[in-house]
């Protein structure tokens, strides 16, 4: 009896096991994705460092600390080649700060063949991210780069540091050109020319504005400061109805101002401090020049 029932059992257990392999899929291709999380294996941002001295903003003639400025780059993501583009549901990003406690923008990539994306469905999915930080940040975001399949599981998450950093030249001025001295006759006015090269090594359009300061003989500053200078070749008119600034040659670095020295002008020494000022508000050196005004 106890053999019967012994081989009873072993039927139905080898009956169950056969039952399971017959209905076992035989199916020797990939591992069908849908299941499994995608997988980010390399990603890249178009602008790993950034400048933000170099960002000018439309309207602002200075650019001070606390502007808000707009960053912006491409990024581009790379999904295993084992995932069917089909079955991922996302591509997504989010920027943080350096310890994850803040977000500054969230969106998603795209695999569309649309710029900034090449081709599409080739598992490399790209788009902008562009977000906004004060131009006195300094320091590194973090941009964070994941995939989703269609059924919800999460890829792994690529961190790509985006380092946020100024590196501002301020301007140089030199070879100044001015007279040392001024002699006044009877009762007319002398035309004084000032010129000063102005260079900035970030480039000429970096360049605010090129100035100088007057001071009488008795050290008073002159109710006109200051006095802007002009790289202009002389096109514009700055007091009505045709003084124009004196410049010889427009764009060649060179900023000038014609200004006229009267004879009831007090005589003795003027100083005269030039300076100039690029877009992140930097000052360059300053030039000091004494012109003696006599009769």
């Amino acid at each position: 009896m106890r053999q019967l029932l012994f081989e009873y059992k072993f039927s139905f257990v080898v009956i169950i096991l056969l039952s399971i392999l017959g209905c076992e899929k035989n199916n020797n291709t990939i591992i069908d994705s849908v299941g499994y999380a995608p997988v980010v294996i390399d990603a890249s941002f178009s602008n790993p460092i950034i400048n933000t001295d170099t960002i000018n903003i439309a309207g602002h003639t200075v650019r001070g600390p606390h502007d808000t400025l707009a960053i912006r780059g491409i990024a581009k993501v790379n999904i295993d080649s084992s995932v069917d583009v089909m079955n991922i549901s996302i591509v997504g990003y989010s920027v943080t700060n350096s310890d994850f406690s803040s977000s500054l923008t969230e969106g998603a990539l795209h695999d569309d063949g649309i710029f900034p994306d090449v081709k599409a469905n080739d598992r490399i999915f790209s788009g902008y991210i562009e977000f906004q930080i004060q131009r006195s940040f300094v320091g590194t975001v973090l941009i964070n780069l994941w995939s989703e399949s269609t059924v919800g599981y999460r890829s792994n998450t690529f961190i790509l540091p985006l380092q946020i950093v100024r590196l501002n030249h301020p301007p140089v001025l030199s070879n100044l050109q001015a007279p040392d001295t001024i002699i006044l006759t009877g009762q007319r006015q002398q035309l004084l020319l000032l010129t000063v090269k102005a260079i900035d090594p970030d480039g000429e359009s970096d360049i605010v504005k090129v100035y100088f300061n007057s001071f009488k003989p008795n050290g008073v500053a002159a109710s006109g400061n200051p006095f802007l200078m002009y790289d202009d070749g002389s096109k514009n008119i700055i007091y009505a109805p045709d003084v124009s600034s004196g410049d010889a040659f427009k764009g060649d670095n060179v900023y000038s101002l014609a200004v006229i020295i009267n004879p009831t002008d007090a005589l003795g020494i003027y100083r005269f401090e030039f300076h100039a000022v690029d877009r992140s508000n930097d000052s360059s050196n300053v030039i000091i020049k004494n012109i003696m005004v006599t009769n």
